[in-house]
């Protein structure tokens, strides 16, 4: 007699483990697509989420946290450090949303879910000749190689995301040209610490002339005039390893020069940088890490 059959006869449940339950209520609560890759490999349990809403991703980071899964976006680049348990990989190519915004500067409200070739034939010169198939959250997730200082050269003005512990906050200009105050708690006490670590030392030794050497984008925080300051534009790069981002606005810009990768791995100052921009944005290592270079 099968163990299920049995339990029922006897009127005992069979035993649910930790994976199947946490699988259960995450398909419960989400209108997108939950698929399991099964929790017999060897690195731990693996699923896939194809959220449809924001909700989708609320409530699954919600799960992750009492489960300890980690949450990471699908199609990001690493390298990342190995994770020896469970991780729901999160794919936003059902979140497809593109609507230019009103106003004398023409600027577009996208979706995490857009695909480049999208953007390009929406006029946004710098997606052009990228991969067409690629998500605007897996461009916006990719090493940054724009020149240091240069960040506005993305043509990214604003983000929407919500952070490691479920806030959402819309990132973008700070400073006097911020039309968007800073609601929440999390995020006001964030940007103090990130401020400090852009003027330190190791930020400077970070930026190599006209190259930066780290993953983080904080040279964002110390722009070369005349662009200034963008909260936003501190997620370029960023690999899902600090928010999940729920909408990106954006302005066309011209294809601007991009550096190749530097020959030579990360110092010491740079990647103790990038350790501490990720303990700010996620103290509790809900989303993945990148793994140092040796």
């Amino acid at each position: 007699m099968q163990p299920s059959r049995r339990a029922f006869l006897l009127g005992r449940r069979p035993v649910q483990s930790p994976w199947a339950a946490f699988l259960q209520r995450l398909g419960l609560l989400c209108q997108g697509a939950v698929r399991d890759l099964g929790e017999g490999g060897e690195a731990g349990p693996r699923a896939v989420l194809v959220p449809t809403r924001d909700a989708d991703v609320a409530h699954a980071r919600v799960l992750c946290a009492e489960y300890r899964v980690a949450l990471a976006l699908e199609g990001a680049e690493g390298p990342f450090e190995a994770i020896h348990g469970p991780v729901l990989r999160v794919d936003p190519s059902a979140m497809s949303g593109l609507a230019r915004l009103p106003g004398e500067v023409p600027r577009w409200r996208a979706q995490p879910g857009v695909p480049v070739a999208a953007l390009a034939q929406a006029g946004l010169r710098q997606f052009a000749g990228l991969p067409g198939a690629m998500t605007l959250a897996e461009w916006l997730a990719a090493p940054a190689r724009w020149l240091a200082g240069r960040c506005a050269d993305s043509g990214v003005l604003a983000v929407e995301a919500m952070l490691a512990d479920g806030v959402e906050e819309t990132l973008g200009p700070f400073g006097e040209a911020d039309v968007q105050p800073l609601r929440s708690v999390t995020v006001q006490r964030l940007v103090p610490g990130l401020f400090q670590l852009a003027s330190g030392g190791d930020a400077f030794a970070t930026r190599d002339g006209e190259r930066w050497l780290g993953r983080y984008r904080l040279d964002a925080l110390k722009p070369d005039a005349p662009a200034t300051v963008n909260l936003a534009q501190l997620l370029l790069g960023h690999g899902g390893t600090l928010a999940w981002v729920q909408r990106v606005t954006l302005v066309d810009v011209a294809p601007a020069p991009q550096l190749l990768p530097a020959s030579e791995p990360p110092g010491l100052a740079t990647t103790r940088l990038d350790t501490r921009v990720k303990a700010l944005f996620d103290p509790e290592g809900r989303f993945p890490s990148f793994r140092a270079t040796e």
